[in-house]
Parts: C-alpha cells; sequence; structure tokens
C-alpha cells in the first residue's frame, strides 16, 4: 500500500496577506470599482471613464492575482523542497523585499520576493539558511516556506 503525504499550502487568506504582488492583484479586481464608487459619492453622478477604468481593472485583477495564487499553491503543492540562503533584505514599512539563492536540479537560481512582514519574516537575516520551494516547470522561482505558512 502506497502511503500518501499531504503537502501543506498556504490558505487563501495567508497568501493575499503575505505575498506582495498576490494583494495587489486581489485589490485590482475591486480598487477601481471601489474609486468609480467613491468618485460617485462626492461627484454626484457616475463618471463613465471610471467605469471603463473598473472594467478593465477588475478582469485584468482577476487573471494576475489567479495566475499568482495558482503559481504559489502549486509550488507548495507539487514543489521540492530545497535549502537556499538569503543574500539581501530590503525592509520597508510593512514589507520587505528579499533576495536568496538556491540550487535546483544542479543550476544555480537567484530570486527576489517582496512580502508582508510577519514573525517570520521580521527575523530574516542576510546569509542566513532557509527552506523553500520551487517547482520543475518554474525552478526560477523559490518561495520560503516558513514565510507563508506563518499566522499572521
Amino acid at each position: 500500500s502506497q502511503i500518501t503525504v499531504q503537502k501543506t499550502s498556504p490558505t487563501f487568506f495567508q497568501i493575499i496577506s503575505t505575498d506582495y504582488l498576490a494583494q495587489n492583484f486581489f485589490v485590482m479586481i475591486f480598487g477601481g470599482w471601489a474609486i468609480f464608487g467613491i468618485d460617485a459619492l462626492f461627484e454626484g453622478h457616475f463618471t463613465t471613464a471610471l467605469a471603463i477604468f473598473a472594467a478593465i481593472l477588475t478582469p485584468c485583477g482577476l487573471l494576475t492575482f489567479f495566475w499568482r495564487y495558482n503559481l504559489i499553491v502549486s509550488t507548495f503543492v507539487n514543489g521540492v523542497e530545497l535549502i537556499g540562503r538569503v543574500t539581501e533584505i530590503k525592509s520597508f514599512d510593512k514589507d520587505q523585499i528579499i533576495h536568496y539563492q538556491y540550487e535546483f536540479n544542479g543550476q544555480h537560481h537567484q530570486y527576489r520576493n517582496r512580502v508582508k512582514k510577519n514573525a517570520y519574516a521580521k527575523k530574516l537575516r542576510q546569509g542566513q539558511q532557509v527552506t523553500l520551494l520551487a517547482h520543475e516547470k518554474t525552478p526560477h522561482i523559490a518561495f520560503i516556506k516558513e514565510i507563508y505558512l506563518e499566522y499572521i
């Protein structure tokens, strides 16, 4: 009999509260309509240009968000765990850009990812080893496991 190990992947909430790109793409879905509605409230009428803007922004947000969301989930579910090393951290008010390098199938890769500062991300230091997940189809992209599985 074969034993299947269920790999842990981040929840929808963990992804939108951690991943900078996913969060911004998610906001794109509704952002245009929020601006449209707020403008209509203050101006007393609807602005056609803003309605068109929102109508364009929504499908773009949906497509890019689901691309990023699926990339993260499929990397966690179907990817391979490997060890990487943090090479640089650029810190901002609420988030940080983490640069790291790793080897996957004998090839050296470097990746940088902008994430929200959660408990795990705040403790990262340059030169530190981290557990990454990368997928054979996208070896040039890797995610730091603990950042995405952290609870805010």
